[in-house]
C-alpha cells in the first residue's frame, strides 16, 4: 500500500504542528505519513517541553522532535498541507499549485480544500508558546478533537487492484 502524506504547518515548529504530528501519528491509519514544519522555524529546535510533556501525557512522543522550516521538497507526494491558523494558510498558498494533487488545508476546517478559496471563519489554533501545560493541554484537547474530524480525509490511498 502506498502511504499518503500530510504535512503540518505552524510558525516555529515547536508547539501546535508538532503536538498535531504526534497526535495524528498515534491515532491515524498507518498508511498516511504525517510530518511537521514551520514557516520560521530555526532548524534544530527541540519541542517545547511543555509540548513534549504533554504529547508524552498522552501515549505520544515528541522527545526526538527537532524543528525545521517547511521547504518545497518536503511537499513532493504531499496530499494535505495543513495549517493552524488563516494566517499559515495564505502564506502556505504559494506552495500549492491550483490544479495540483496537493490539497491546502487549515486544521479548523476538516476536509475543505482551500486551493483558491477564501479561508473561512473559524477557530484557529492559537499559539500556546510561552504557556503553562494547561495551556498546551487546551491546546492539544482541540487538535485531538479536530483531527479525528479529519481522519477521513487522510485515508491512505488504495492499492491498485490491475
Amino acid at each position: 500500500m502506498s502511504e499518503a502524506t500530510v504535512v503540518f504547518v505552524c510558525t516555529g515548529n515547536t508547539c501546535r504542528s508538532p503536538l498535531a504530528m504526534a497526535l495524528a501519528r498515534r491515532d491515524w491509519p498507518s498508511g498516511v505519513r504525517v510530518v511537521s514544519a514551520g514557516l520560521q522555524a530555526h532548524e534544530g529546535d527541540p519541542a517545547a517541553e511543555p509540548a513534549r510533556a504533554v504529547a508524552c501525557e498522552r501515549g505520544a512522543d515528541l522527545s526526538d522532535h527537532r524543528s525545521r522550516r517547511l521547504e518545497r521538497a518536503m511537499l513532493a507526494g504531499c496530499g494535505w498541507i495543513i495549517g493552524m491558523t488563516r494566517s499559515h494558510v495564505a502564506q502556505l498558498a504559494r506552495h500549492v499549485a491550483p490544479d495540483g494533487p496537493m490539497k491546502l488545508g487549515l486544521l479548523g476546517a476538516p476536509g475543505v480544500d482551500l486551493r483558491g478559496r477564501a479561508t473561512p471563519e473559524v477557530d484557529e489554533i492559537d499559539d500556546p508558546y510561552g504557556g503553562d501545560r494547561a495551556r498546551y493541554r487546551a491546546t492539544a484537547d482541540r487538535i485531538e478533537r479536530l483531527l479525528d474530524a479529519w481522519r477521513p480525509f487522510v485515508a491512505p490511498p488504495k492499492d491498485d487492484p490491475s
